[in-house]
């Protein structure tokens, strides 16, 4: 099954609530397994890999912290609830996964 990235976009150094925002994400994207990869991005810090379009065009006019799910924001300027990232998290394997089956 195809992977869903979550990208997260804090500040550097974290603040309190891209802390939180961090331990929320990496305790949801746990419980998917391999079927989801988490990138931590810091304002201002080269990134280790290759953002998605979708955060390469929000990431100058993104109000930190920010997530977002295979490109799309989630929230910004705040931390989500650990449902709405599943949720989120969910409706992408779905969509890749009916892709993929059609083909």
């Amino acid at each position: 099954m195809p992977k869903v990235r979550v990208e997260l976009f804090i500040a550097y150094p974290p603040t309190s609530l891209c802390e939180k925002l961090m331990k929320m994400a990496k305790g949801v994207v746990e419980e998917f397994g391999e079927n989801v990869e988490l990138q931590i991005y810091q304002r201002g810090i080269p990134y280790n890999v290759e953002p998605t379009r979708g955060f390469q065009r929000v990431r100058k006019t993104v109000k930190i912290p920010a997530i977002l799910v295979d490109g799309d924001l989630l929230a910004e300027r705040g931390v989500p609830s650990e449902d709405e990232l599943r949720a989120a998290i969910s409706k992408k394997l779905g969509e890749k996964s009916n892709y993929f089956l059609k083909r």
